[in-house]
């Protein structure tokens, strides 16, 4: 995930203030979990974030880009910000399989997507950890349990 920046965003309908003069850095792959009461602003937020709402005033980034900036009137369609987007509630078509409801979005996407590897992938993080004896080590021997009796699962998830 790249780096989402708000700055100074505000959304509001009419009086009501449903998010104030925000500004929030996520860097990249970070983790982040949004708490609060209802009726706080969150999903507000992400919506905002992933442009299906649109602020009253501020500007937010993603990565490099500029996707949203009451100033300059910038203002990139959801579609085009490539964000993913998991409903609180529901939003499943019951005439659809689980494969096809997951999947469903990704029909959207114009641009070809990069091929990965990934068997290319987990041997580079293997060559990786090979790189560093004693830390492949440290980390095996993490996964010992209060007998000493190696977890193997636990080795293969680490690795």
């Amino acid at each position: 995930m790249p780096e989402i920046k708000l700055t100074h965003v505000t959304k509001r309908w009419g009086k009501f203030y449903a998010v104030d003069d925000l500004s929030l850095d996520m860097e990249d792959n970070s983790f982040i979990t949004l708490l609060g009461p209802s009726g706080c602003g969150k999903t507000t937020t992400l919506r905002m974030i992933a442009g299906l709402e649109t602020p009253t005033s501020g500007q937010i980034k993603i990565g490099d880009r500029v996707v949203f900036d009451s100033e300059a009137g910038i203002n990139v369609p959801a579609n085009k910000r490539k964000v993913g987007f998991l409903f609180q509630n529901y939003a499943l078509w019951p005439n659809m399989t689980v494969y096809q409801n997951i999947s469903f979005g990704l029909g959207n996407i114009k641009e070809e997507l990069p091929v990965i590897d990934e068997e290319a992938k987990a041997l580079k993080s293997m060559i990786k950890a090979l790189e560093n004896p004693g830390e492949l080590v440290k980390l095996i021997e993490e996964c010992r349990d209060k007998k000493g009796k190696l977890d193997l699962d636990m080795v293969y998830l680490k690795l």
